[in-house]
C-alpha cells in the first residue's frame, strides 16, 4: 500500500552521495530533533555507494556522449503557475525525454538499478502530491532541480532541507553569477549529465525541462544549448504566491532537517517572486524572440490542446500529430483531479502591492484591494 502521507524516516538527500551530504552538512547545522533522520538517511546513502560507483563504470562515458540533437524545452515559471500541467503534456510526446521522480530521488542508480528500486519507492511515495493532489509516481517526469540538490550543493532547493536558512540561500544560491567560476563549471557538468541521463532513461529525443529556477538562468542554458527553446508560463500574482507558500508548507514534514523558523511567512515568498519575476523581466530580451514564447495560464487551461498546437508551431517543433493522441489521453485520464479549494489570506494583497506592483500591470493583472477569495486550482 502506498504511503499517505508527505513524511519519511530519511530526507530527500537519502539518494544522494556520502560527499555531497557532507558537504551539506558542513555549511548548514542540522537541529537535534533531526539527527535521527540524518543518521538514517547518511546509513542508506552509504549503502548506495556500491551501486554510484556501479552505474559510473557502467553508464559513465554513454552519458557523456549522449548527443542533445533535437533543441531542448525549458518551461519556466514561477511556482504553481501551471508548469507542471505543461510539462506532463509536453512529456506525453513520444519524442520526449525528461527527468523523471525516479532520478531526482535516486540520480545516480536510476540506469543500473530503475528496475527494483522503483517500485520499491513507489511505497514510500504518496499517492497524490500534498496540496494539489496531482497524481505521482517514479515513474513520472519532473523538475530536475530536485535531482540537482542530490547531485552537487548549490540549489535554491536547499531551503526545502534547511528551511532556517532560507534567507542566506536565497541570497548565495539562486543567481548563477554568485557562483565562482570552478563552481559555476562543475555546476553545468552535473546539469548536461543529468540531461543525458534523462535521455537515455526515458529514450527520448528532445529534452523537456520544467524548473521555476530557471527563471534566472536562461541566458546561461542558452550558452550551454544554443539551439534551445524556452517556454514562459504565467498565472495571477496574487494566487501564485498564496499556492506557493500553502505548497512549501506541506513540503517541509517530508525532507527538513531544520525546525521551520517563525520568522518563515508569506512575505519570504512575496519577496522571492518579486525577485526571480523582476529578473526574468528584465533578462528575457537577451532570448531571441523566435525562442521564447510566453502564455497566460489562465487562458492555456481554457483550451489545452489548442495552446499545444500553437506552442509546437511557434517554436517550430515537429511532431504534434504524432503527440496528439497521448496528450489527449493524459487529459482524459487526469480530468477527474479534485484540487482542493483556499482563500487567499488577506496579507497577500497587501504584500504584492507593497513589493511587487510593476510585476502584476507587465503580466497584464489588475491590482486588486484586500479580500478574500476561494481559489480552486491549485
Amino acid at each position: 500500500m502506498r504511503s499517505k502521507a508527505f513524511s519519511f524516516p530519511v530526507t530527500s538527500l537519502a539518494g544522494s552521495s556520502v560527499p555531497n551530504i557532507i558537504a551539506q552538512v558542513k555549511e548548514h547545522r542540522i537541529h537535534p530533533k533531526y539527527y535521527g533522520k540524518l543518521s538514517l538517511t547518511f546509513l542508506v546513502a552509504s549503502i548506495f555507494e556500491i551501486f554510484n560507483s556501479w552505474e559510473r563504470v557502467r553508464w559513465g562515458s554513454r552519458i557523456q556522449a549522449q548527443a542533445v540533437s533535437q533543441p531542448p524545452v525549458f518551461i519556466v515559471g514561477f511556482w504553481r503557475s501551471g508548469t507542471t500541467l505543461l510539462h506532463n503534456l509536453m512529456c506525453q510526446d513520444p519524442a520526449a525525454a525528461y527527468t523523471t521522480t525516479l532520478q531526482t530521488v535516486f540520480p545516480h542508480i536510476t540506469l543500473s538499478q530503475g528496475w527494483w528500486i522503483k517500485d520499491a519507492a513507489n511505497l514510500l511515495l504518496p499517492g497524490l502530491r500534498p496540496f494539489d493532489n496531482v497524481k505521482m509516481d517514479m515513474g513520472f517526469p519532473q523538475e530536475e532541480e530536485f535531482g540537482l540538490t542530490n547531485i552537487q550543493p548549490y540549489s535554491l532547493y536547499n531551503f526545502f532541507i534547511f528551511p532556517a536558512d532560507f534567507d542566506r540561500i536565497v541570497e548565495n544560491e539562486l543567481f548563477p553569477d554568485m557562483f565562482t567560476e570552478k563552481q559555476l563549471e562543475k555546476w553545468q557538468k552535473h546539469y548536461r549529465a543529468m540531461v543525458g541521463k534523462a535521455m537515455l532513461n526515458t529514450g527520448g529525443t528532445r529534452y523537456i525541462s520544467k524548473n521555476p529556477c530557471n527563471l534566472v538562468r536562461m541566458t546561461l542554458l542558452k550558452k550551454m544549448y544554443p539551439n534551445a527553446k524556452f517556454i514562459f508560463i504565467y498565472r495571477n500574482p496574487y494566487q501564485v504566491v498564496e499556492s506557493l507558500y500553502r505548497f512549501v508548507l506541506a513540503i517541509f514534514p517530508g525532507v527538513q532537517l531544520q525546525a521551520v523558523p517563525e520568522d518563515f511567512n508569506r512575505e519570504k515568498i512575496v519577496k522571492l517572486y518579486a525577485t526571480m519575476m523582476r529578473y526574468y523581466l528584465a533578462n528575457k530580451n537577451s532570448i531571441p524572440a523566435s525562442d521564447i514564447l510566453e502564455i497566460k495560464m489562465e487562458e492555456f487551461v481554457q483550451d489545452k490542446m489548442g495552446m499545444m498546437n500553437s506552442i509546437y508551431d511557434s517554436l517550430g517543433l515537429d511532431s504534434f500529430s504524432l503527440a496528439k493522441p497521448a496528450m489527449e489521453k493524459h487529459l482524459r485520464e487526469t480530468e477527474s483531479y479534485s484540487r482542493d479549494s483556499y482563500e487567499i489570506d488577506p496579507e497577500i494583497y497587501d504584500l504584492v502591492n507593497k513589493y511587487a506592483p510593476d510585476i502584476v500591470e507587465q503580466l497584464g493583472y489588475k491590482k486588486t484591494a484586500t479580500h478574500k477569495v476561494a481559489v480552486h486550482w491549485g
